[in-house]
């Protein structure tokens, strides 16, 4: 009798495929700093090789020791984030190509002249490899059949963890006082490293959120190994370079990436669902949450009121207090906040926008704060009873957050999220809407001559406002995608009305300065609010 031979799946094989290729193309990006990107006009501002070679390897080889093990989604899993990170990374170095004098690359090459170095074959190596981890991702991809069995584990975790990164990685690298070695953020570098950077920064929220909606315990824990991974390898060498290269100094953007590569990797039990019941614990009803954190959120409104309306700043007697422009930001976000607040205990679809909105009140309240804390460096300067207001307003705002966001998670046991993948176009407008508050937020809404503006990646005190308001929108754009229609709507208006206060600060705050004018925070201010409106409606579409 003949025996016709079974089918055997292909997944496994063009599996180990993907391994060898991207272990190819990782050995291509380890060699490449040592052979040298250029001619030896310009070394390297330090032997960045033994540094550089490692972490090149580091995210195939977990792949390869998975695969070894047997576990074939999780080799599969952490292949994508080097694939996804190797195009933003071969945008950057085809920079290398096009006009190396403006690269600020220490740990490959150090500049000793305007005259351009000429490539080696170390660049070649280096985009050769890129392109070869690309291929390996898709082919992971392709290979890969998720198992359906229904496990839960932690989502908030892995999405700020790569928000974050995400942070970390659109910032300046480094900080610099060699001319030949500028220090620059995502929007301020050239075309291509601008568009590498901007991949990168979007890539890790993305990332971070797919893998920690894998439906497999093994899926998510190779995404979230290999995005860690990939996310070490870009943030750790700017570290370096800032404490041992002269000229250059640490910058905070790359701290941000490292602690949330910590956070990605962190190991995290999951739980099947028929386990969830067992091991559930008592929350006090979501009516009753909805009611004290509506509470909350009208004392900040208050207090953020009663603060925009009194003195921030006391002078000596005889001296009028001063005009305080910045504490005019504190009306918006206490309208917004009250408003959003009132509406709670009668309309619970409105909590998602309530959590977004407090974030104004920190943002608001950031401003404000950074105006008297510069003033008060006068002796005598001292502060007004509004900072006392300003300051309970921003603990009772967020104290109003943290109790919003454990209705929704009363609620999310009770109903669940949205069982359907979020529709592309979604997808790809609340990206737009998350990378114009990007800019938004880092880049200037005001400009004037001897005017120092905030920045949220700054070390003020008003930088962690911003910052604040900043991750408030981020986490929302990327939680939203996961919710069900109406919650998921709801964030992304929250968000709007974050990037909208944004946009305000200069119509309020301009007279500050003399000569003042619109920069360019405030256009993407505008635009990133109606981003998000439009995200918010293809969010309820059917």
């Amino acid at each position: 009798m003949i025996r016709t031979a079974e089918p055997v799946s292909t997944a496994p094989a063009r599996l180990r495929t993907a391994v060898g290729v991207a272990a190819a193309g990782a050995l291509l990006t380890a060699v490449a700093p040592a052979v040298g990107v250029v001619d030896g006009s310009a070394p390297p501002a330090f032997t960045s090789w033994p540094l550089l070679a490692p972490l090149a390897l580091l995210p195939t080889a977990l792949a390869a020791l998975f695969l070894v093990r047997g576990q074939v989604l999780t080799a599969a899993a952490a292949l994508v984030a080097p694939a996804v990170f190797a195009v933003g990374r071969l945008l950057d170095d085809l920079h290398l190509l096009v006009d190396p004098v403006d690269a600020a690359r220490p740990e490959l090459f150090r500049l000793t002249s305007l005259e351009p170095p000429a490539p080696a074959a170390g660049l070649w190596l280096l985009l050769a490899g890129h392109v070869l981890l690309v291929v390996a991702g898709v082919l992971a991809t392709l290979g890969a059949e998720p198992d359906v069995r229904s496990e839960r584990a932690s989502f908030v975790l892995p999405a700020t963890a790569g928000t974050l990164a995400g942070l970390g990685l659109f910032t300046a690298p480094f900080t610099s006082t060699d001319a030949l070695i500028p220090a620059r953020g995502t929007f301020d570098s050239p075309t291509l490293p601008m568009l590498g950077g901007l991949v990168l920064t979007l890539a890790a929220p993305a990332l971070a959120v797919l893998a920690a909606s894998a439906t497999t315990h093994e899926a998510r824990k190779g995404g979230l190994v290999g995005l860690a991974a990939v996310v070490l390898a870009v943030a750790l060498p700017p570290v370096v370079t800032g404490f041992v290269v002269d000229g250059v100094g640490p910058a905070v953007g790359p701290f941000l990436a490292l602690a949330a590569a910590v956070a990605l990797a962190w190991p995290q039990r999951a739980v099947k669902d028929e386990d969830v019941e067992e091991h559930a614990v008592a929350l006090p009803g979501a009516r009753r949450l909805h009611v004290i954190a509506a509470v909350l959120g009208l004392v900040a409104a208050a207090a953020a009121a009663v603060g925009a309306s009194t003195d921030h700043l006391v002078l000596p007697d005889g001296f009028p207090p001063p005009a305080d422009y910045a504490a005019r930001l504190l009306w918006p976000a206490a309208i917004a906040t009250g408003v959003l607040a009132a509406a709670l205990p009668v309309k619970a679809a409105v909590r998602p926008a309530f959590t977004v909105v407090t974030a104004t009140v920190a943002l608001a309240a950031a401003v404000a704060l950074d105006a008297v804390f510069t003033a008060t460096k006068v002796d005598v300067v001292q502060p007004g009873v509004g900072v006392w207001f300003t300051a309970g307003a921003v603990v009772a705002a967020a104290a109003a957050a943290a109790t919003a966001a454990l209705a929704g998670a009363v609620e999310r046991d009770e109903v669940g999220t949205s069982p359907t993948e979020p529709a592309l176009p979604l997808v790809a407008a609340t990206l737009i809407a998350v990378l114009l508050a990007l800019g938004a937020f880092a880049l200037p809404v005001l400009r004037a001559p001897d005017y120092v503006p905030i920045g949220a990646f700054g070390l003020r005190v008003g930088s962690s406002g911003l910052l604040v308001a900043l991750l408030a929108v981020v986490v929302a754009g990327v939680v939203a995608l996961k919710a069900r229609p109406g919650r998921g709507a709801a964030l992304l208006l929250g968000a709007a009305v974050v990037t909208a206060v944004r946009a305000w600060e200069y119509p309020l705050t301009a007279a500050r300065a003399a000569e003042a004018a619109p920069g360019p925070g405030l256009w993407l201010a505008a635009a990133a609010t109606v981003a998000f409106i439009v995200a918010g409606a293809l969010r309820t579409a059917r």
